[in-house]
């Protein structure tokens, strides 16, 4: 490993708060991060890590160092990026991450088409649910949805993000269709749960646009909504998930949108993340073909029918009472 490398690496243990950590993402020993650490002191003639069998902390020339690698790091980047954009066709490795039901909604068949028209790029595509480290781990390009909280990366608007509450025929069947807030409430549900965020409510907004939470009757938590989905199909209960999740269940007859004249708020954006403005060109062409694909009004959207006048997105939703 050179002295660049170091430096690269030296920014991962800052980034990542330890060894252990910038070992896991670099796939080495612990040892192997130490002792290269303990090189580039040697190299540069100071000290750039406070140790101690707890923790470590940057010294002031660490501290330095660490903003001279960000910015080394950044110099590559646009230097591949420059180099491919001058080439004919993208080429090098795509690296993606999308959360799991939207990855597979949209991430697998984006990758099938980008792959047809550009062979020459291998695609690695990511589903998770965690927030990666977009520049750290060496991402291209990260479907979120939801607020964003990353101000140093470029972020772009994909598609809006509309709940749907639904349930199967046979479960309406059994239990009637809700007309009101409070019979809904009592019906079982299905909801989203994970260590980093719980959807055990409807936000709705009332007739004075103000946005309000119902707590839902959670029978069944789960951090798949696939599973949320399938729970539904199979008539376990109530499900409130994003469109896109459920617009094929929906537009065949499997799962039914209820209280439709109910003003629900939009649910965030799907928003793209990329680490820079001047992106590579594989990344540019797989943004394109994703917009293409979702199209606007999004693609999900249209093939439920009469969702545009759904949940106050029309002329007159209204909120209504419990």
């Amino acid at each position: 490993m050179d002295q660049p490398s170091r430096l690269l690496l030296l920014v991962d243990v800052a980034e990542l708060g330890s060894f252990s950590e910038a070992a896991k993402r670099r796939e080495l020993d612990r040892s192997v991060v130490s002792k290269h650490i303990a090189r580039l002191e040697q190299e540069l003639g100071v000290r750039l890590l406070n140790r101690s069998t707890r923790s470590l902390s940057l010294t002031q020339a660490g501290q330095a160092m660490v903003q001279q690698g960000r910015e080394l790091r950044d110099w590559m980047y646009h230097t591949q990026a420059l180099a491919e954009n001058l080439q004919q066709m993208p080429s090098g490795r795509l690296k993606v991450s999308a959360p799991g039901i939207l990855g597979r909604c949209l991430g697998f068949e984006a990758m099938r088409r980008f792959r047809q028209h550009y062979p020459d790029v291998q695609v690695d595509l990511q589903l998770e649910e965690r927030r990666v480290d977009v520049i750290g781990e060496g991402y291209d390009l990260v479907l979120r949805v939801g607020d964003l909280k990353d101000s140093n990366l470029v972020a772009s608007p994909l598609a809006p993000n509309h709940l749907l509450i639904g349930a199967s025929p046979a479960f309406i069947e059994r239990h009637g269709e809700p007309r009101d807030l409070a019979t809904l409430a009592r019906l079982p549900a299905l909801t989203f749960s994970s260590q980093q965020f719980q959807l055990d409510y409807l936000p709705y907004l009332d007739d004075q646009g103000r946005e309000q939470k119902l707590p839902l009757n959670s029978q069944v938590r789960t951090s798949e909504a696939e599973v949320i989905k399938r729970g539904v199909m199979e008539g376990m209960g109530i499900g409130v998930l994003p469109a896109f999740a459920m617009y094929n269940e929906v537009s065949d007859g499997r799962i039914v949108p209820l209280m439709t004249d109910l003003a629900l708020p939009e649910f965030g954006v799907i928003t793209l993340l990329y680490p820079h403005r001047e992106m590579p060109l594989r990344t540019r062409r797989f943004i394109e073909i994703l917009r293409e694909m979702v199209g606007s009004p999004p693609q999900w959207e249209a093939r439920i029918p009469g969702f545009a006048e759904m949940y106050g997105k029309g002329a007159g939703g209204m909120g209504l009472a419990s």
